[in-house]
């Protein structure tokens, strides 16, 4: 796993870029920690792209993109990720392996299309559970015999993680977020690019905080778990400041400096999400989730949810309905 102590973010991530990369590969990994990074408000990780030479590679889709480094140049990073190829137009490249036969075997390698064949090829993934990105699977069982084959789009087995081509590799870099930001924020981050694929209204559901700052801000998360313990008869922002025991004002700007927001938006971005998942996972009626989420009246809960969510909660359980037929 990936591990950083709670004050070395950002954590270096370093891409290297194959001649002829799979775009759609390279960019579901890259976005998906560009995203936690967007939502987050700071840098958690830092991209950093390698080309096997010169200052460049040139994708799939014939895009040339400036590297940082050339593989002489590339010095220790938090993970390396071999951006691979499709088996298709495979090249096996002498430098990329004279490369990694120099690596630390105890380093965080990620091999993404056929990244994860070039790490076998070198015996990095010897005794690891892996997934290889290949044409062939019997050709791959007997020339690794000693990689523990895995058929799941994708693998992560202590310090290696593989996965297939297309968009596996934002699956496993959704892992990697849970891992490392906890279940809440790669869930969000997920639902970042369902929204973008259907073309939803934002949803604005809260962002959690991340372990280092409810650590380091404990007064901050102790409000915020009164918030989660305090759907159906939410608190007033002055009860919350008086259980914590902080003026109302020293509050106001802890939310403001770690969240972005005001202690009562953020309260009712938390119940409102609470009230979407009872309208897409439940049978309850609209007018008791609203009255069991803290809102007092159909009216007030409806237009609530609009403006969070750009649709009423008769609308959006009315789609969800329609996407399960």
């Amino acid at each position: 796993m990936i591990r950083k102590s709670i004050r070395s973010y950002p954590l270096r991530i370093g891409f290297v870029l194959m001649p002829g990369y799979s775009s759609i590969s390279y960019v579901s990994a890259v976005e998906a920690l560009l995203v936690c990074n967007q939502l987050m408000g700071e840098e958690y990780y830092r991209i950093e792209n390698a080309c096997l030479t010169g200052n460049s590679s040139v994708s799939s889709l014939g895009n040339k993109v400036t590297c940082e480094h050339c593989l002489d140049t590339l010095g220790p990073m938090d993970a390396y990720f071999i951006a691979g190829t499709s088996p298709g137009t495979y090249q096996h490249e002498e430098i990329l392996h004279t490369w990694l036969a120099e690596l630390d075997p105890d380093s965080v390698l990620a091999g993404i299309a056929t990244g994860s064949y070039d790490l076998a090829r070198a015996g990095l993934l010897n005794g690891y559970r892996a997934v290889i990105h290949w044409w062939k699977y019997e050709e791959i069982m007997s020339s690794f015999k000693s990689v523990v084959l895995s058929t799941d789009v994708y693998a992560v087995d202590r310090n290696r993680y593989t996965c297939r081509g297309g968009t596996a590799s934002l699956d496993m870099m959704l892992f990697l977020l849970a891992r490392q930001q906890g279940m809440e924020l790669a869930q969000v981050v997920a639902q970042y690019f369902v929204d973008e694929r259907l073309g939803n209204h934002p949803r604005m559901a809260p962002v959690p905080l991340s372990k280092r700052t409810q650590a380091e801000q404990p007064k901050l998360a102790e409000a915020l778990a009164l918030m989660e313990a305090n759907i159906e008869e939410p608190l007033t922002t002055d009860d919350i400041s008086v259980h914590v025991k902080i003026s109302r004002r020293q509050l106001e700007r802890l939310f403001k400096k770690h969240l972005d927001s005001v202690p009562s938006k953020y309260y009712q971005q938390i119940r409102l999400e609470k009230a979407r998942q009872m309208l897409l996972n439940s049978s309850d009626s609209i007018a008791d989730i609203g009255l069991s989420c803290g809102f007092s009246s159909g009216a007030h809960f409806s237009t609530a949810y609009r403006s969070q969510y750009g649709i009423t909660p008769s609308e959006e359980r009315r789609l969800s309905q329609k996407i399960v037929l």
